[in-house]
């Protein structure tokens, strides 16, 4: 089992934060906006240090509470019912946590759990095991 809790301020870009370009011949294609390239080496900052020796294996139930500050307009511990979409978000970290090593394809995820809250510290909480 892997639990942590990464202080931070969560990055708002998400995968969804891609920019179409066109080739030489006109054929477009997406990339990373630079929003997301910048969301993504944060989340790989903050995450990298709670990597696993070797990826788990099999099967994986993941648990995530991301909070972001409170800014003093908002109560402890409430909803974050506003974007990015926790589906999207959980998306980004995923693809950050299988560059890390956490498991060795997000395909791996056959249970999780996403919240979004206001909290002070911000940060992320991750709780994660093979099933």
């Amino acid at each position: 089992m892997i639990e942590f809790f990464a202080p931070m301020v969560p990055p708002t870009a998400t995968h969804n934060d891609l920019v179409a370009v066109s080739d030489s011949r006109g054929k477009a294609r997406l990339v990373k906006s630079a929003a997301l390239k910048a969301a993504e080496a944060k989340w790989e900052a903050h995450l990298a240090e709670h990597a696993p020796q070797k990826p788990l294996d099999g099967p994986v139930a993941i648990e995530m509470r991301i909070c972001w500050p409170t800014g003093g307009k908002r109560a402890q511990g409430s909803w974050h019912a506003v974007k990015p979409d926790a589906d999207n978000v959980e998306k980004t970290v995923f693809d950050v946590m299988a560059k890390l090593g956490y498991f060795a394809n997000d395909s791996r995820i056959a249970l999780h759990s996403t919240a979004k809250l206001w909290s002070d510290p911000a940060g992320i909480y991750v709780r994660m095991e093979e099933l």
